[in-house]
Formats: structure tokens, C-alpha cells, sequence
């Protein structure tokens, strides 16, 4: 099997630039493989939110790489980075974040929608 995704020492700092700078992600390296299961667990304040975010293209590490299949996330600009997500990434949000007017099926086809593609009966049944 091959990595889907894989991070590279990655390290995120908050608050590089001032008196009292937090890292929470220190020299981290993960590989993730195609059709694995990965869990993340940690205590509150350990990091988990911050490294999900990472994976997830919607924060930046302060360096390392991320590498979302063969793709290194530091080469794309933002609308590649939204493409990326929107093809390749799913995210789960623990408050789920679904437009009340839309029916739970109409919100997962939502990105299909907006970027025009056709909706098949593989995406339907996948949905």
C-alpha cells in the first residue's frame, strides 16, 4: 500500500512573533496508508484539533511538509488548496455545521453542486 497522506517534521507554533510563543506539534512525522484506519487521541490542549487541521489543508504548519497524495500541500496556492480539500479530504466536525434548509443527502452533494460536476449514481449511492 502507498501513503495517502504523510507529514514530514512537522512543527506548528502560535504566536511565532511575539514575547511567548506556544508550540504544540514538535518535529511530528506521520504516514497515513490507503484504506487504514488512524486514530488520534491525546489530552484536551495536546494538540489533536491542531494536527486535524493540518491534515485537513485548513491551517499551516510553521514547517515541515504535508504530502496529500504525492502532493505537497506548500507548492499549492489557495484555490488549489480548496480544490484539493474538496476532492480529496472529508472532514466530520463534532458540531455538524449542515445547512438547516438542505436535507442531510442535499448538504453531502453540496460540493458536487457548487463545482458544477455531475451527480452520478456511484456519488448517489456513495452519499
Amino acid at each position: 500500500m502507498h501513503n495517502v497522506v504523510e507529514l514530514r517534521k512537522i512543527n506548528k507554533i502560535y504566536g511565532e512573533k511575539t514575547p511567548n510563543p506556544t508550540q504544540v506539534l514538535f518535529d511530528l512525522d506521520l504516514n497515513i496508508e490507503k484504506e487504514s484506519f488512524t486514530s488520534i487521541i491525546g489530552q484536551s490542549g495536546s494538540g489533536k484539533s491542531t494536527l486535524l487541521n493540518i491534515l485537513g489543508t485548513l491551517d499551516r504548519a510553521t514547517s515541515g511538509d504535508v504530502i496529500i497524495n504525492g502532493r505537497n500541500t506548500k507548492e499549492l496556492n489557495k484555490n488549489e488548496l480548496a480544490e484539493l480539500r474538496n476532492e480529496t479530504i472529508g472532514f466530520i466536525f463534532q458540531f455538524h455545521y449542515l445547512l438547516p434548509e438542505f436535507t442531510a443527502l442535499e448538504n453531502v452533494l453540496l460540493p458536487y453542486k457548487i463545482s458544477k460536476k455531475p451527480i452520478t449514481e456511484d456519488i448517489l449511492n456513495r452519499a
